[in-house]
């Protein structure tokens, strides 16, 4: 399970070290092999799957037909710009430079746990989010089925 918020530090050449109590878990599901893609929504993070985790993802991509446009729009953001990543002997990622583009990113990076994947948020741009997202208020009134079928 990916869970958890974890503030860090791309450096010069654009790598990401993923935290040590994430690593060994990484290398043995998927050897450490991963894929970097941005968010096909309106927000401007990074979402990183394990492999596996990810063909599972593409799969379901792949099969929706081409000829709806929002099908489309979604092949072609999450396919057209999912890069493999690998952990090298430290436990770093390198985040090509067109990705740290569209997510904005320089140096202070969040790391948020999602659960099947991580998303990759500038630490400026999630800061700016988050406030934005603690003044709205929730539309209780159109939850989803699953939303209200949540016991927490």
């Amino acid at each position: 399970m990916i869970r958890g918020a974890n503030t860090l530090n791309l450096d010069d050449k654009g790598r990401l070290a993923i935290p040590s109590r994430f690593r060994n878990a990484l290398m043995d599901r998927c050897g450490g092999k991963m894929i970097v893609t941005v968010n096909n929504t309106k927000e401007h993070c990074l979402w990183l799957y394990p492999l596996d985790e990810w063909e599972l993802v593409e799969q379901k991509i792949v099969a929706l037909p081409s000829f709806d446009a929002n099908h489309q729009r979604l092949k072609r953001f999450l396919l057209g710009y999912a890069s493999d990543v690998e952990m090298d002997g430290s436990g770093r990622i390198l985040l090509p430079a067109p990705l740290r583009e569209f997510a904005m990113m320089t140096k202070a990076v969040l790391l948020v746990g999602q659960g099947n994947k991580f998303e990759i948020w500038s630490e400026q741009l999630w800061n700016a989010r988050r406030s934005q997202w603690l003044q709205e208020e929730m539309d209780l009134e159109n939850l989803s089925v699953e939303m209200e079928q949540l016991s927490l």
